[in-house]
């Protein structure tokens, strides 16, 4: 259940937000952060490689209320008053020495998403559909509503 946009990536400078941060998170992985204001530039992290830029930019992130997305063209803001709603920013690399795709989960087409439910990420030997209740598939058993308010100015 999502919302997705596309937006020119290599437009893109940096965001600051307000949710839990700084990290990323996985439906199975979403301890740690905090609820703050956060602000990153953007980057390339491809975890495991070479590059060592952290917190990554791509993924998920929990519990967003508002963001500004800088940009080489105009900043925008999209601001959310729903609660519980994930906003992602573009889509992770593949680690080119991983040898399957247990930690490299598939995203939703577009690459800006506003989501009510995200996937669960695996280990190097294991498949994220088998490590327990919180790497289950999102089940909505009602229809649920997302309002975002865009501000281009």
């Amino acid at each position: 259940m999502d919302i997705s946009f596309d937006y020119p990536e290599d437009q893109v400078l940096g965001v600051c937000w307000m949710g839990y941060g700084p990290y990323r998170v996985w439906k199975n992985r979403m301890k740690g952060n905090m609820l703050n204001v956060w602000s990153k530039a953007y980057n390339n992290t491809i975890t495991g490689e070479k590059d060592w830029i952290y917190p990554e930019f791509k993924g998920y992130h929990r519990n967003f209320y508002w963001a500004t997305i800088q940009s080489k063209e105009q900043d925008f803001t999209v601001v959310c008053p729903d609660e519980d709603v994930f906003l992602r920013l573009f889509t992770p690399q593949k680690p080119a020495g991983a040898y399957n795709d247990n930690t490299s989960p598939e995203f939703p087409s577009g690459n800006i998403s506003f989501l009510y439910g995200i996937n669960p990420i695996g280990t190097k030997f294991t498949k994220p559909g088998t490590m327990g209740p919180m790497s289950q598939p999102n089940l909505f058993l009602y229809e649920k509503n997302l309002t975002l308010y865009f501000n281009f100015q």
